[in-house]
């Protein structure tokens, strides 16, 4: 498996609490850094021995979640799991991070924080965009298992993973609305989803 990233203990006690503060629904735009401290356990100060901003904090929690998730695919293929299994098991942290944070309800709380407070969380995360390598490097994985195995043509890794993340988009819509498809069970939809990637990649 690819060596999992290691923070310093500090500022993963930090990027927990960030990620705990969003579970329990709270704004960003009244989100304090001494309070992601208190929540951490260290004091006030030591957030900017590490950060220069709050945002800084805020995208740095975004990308460590985001890492944990594209290290469990990673593993997944490692381990010789199939294009099938691995679409699902990335639907199954879709659920759980749905259970945890409500759905596209973070994701809203980022876009409608910008434009309000000025905070600058969207600007951070496209500085940061070159920190996507690990998400790329999954995707060629992924691209590479589905074409070995005959099920895809397609072999733009921007396609790939933009047939993979809108399908994943439409489930996260389906589970935040689910009482508005009540004639769609879980694994109606959950199929439907990875038959809808196959499709659009052959």
């Amino acid at each position: 498996m690819e060596e999992e990233k290691l923070y310093p203990p500090k500022v993963k006690a930090m990027y927990e609490a960030v990620l705990d503060l969003f579970a329990s629904g709270r704004e960003l735009s009244t989100l304090k850094v001494s309070e992601i401290t208190a929540k951490a356990g260290i004091g006030k100060g030591t957030a900017y021995e590490y950060f220069a901003t709050k945002e800084e904090m805020i995208v740095g929690a975004i990308q460590y979640e985001a890492e944990k998730h594209v290290a469990v695919i990673m593993e997944l293929i490692e381990n010789g799991q199939s294009f099938q299994e691995i679409i699902f098991q990335g639907m199954d942290m879709l659920e759980a991070t749905h259970r945890k944070y409500g759905g596209f309800a973070l994701l809203e709380r980022i876009l409608r924080d910008d434009p309000i407070s000025g905070s600058g969380i969207m600007k951070e995360l496209v500085k940061r965009k070159e920190d996507c390598g690990a998400a790329m490097d999954m995707t060629g994985k992924m691209l590479e298992l589905a074409a070995d195995k005959g099920l895809v043509r397609e072999r733009d890794g921007f396609r790939v993973w933009s047939a993979i993340l809108s399908q994943f988009v439409s489930y996260a819509f389906y589970l935040t609305h689910e009482e508005l498809f009540a004639d769609v069970d879980r694994e109606k939809a959950r199929n439907f989803v990875y038959d809808s990637i196959i499709k659009i990649l052959v």
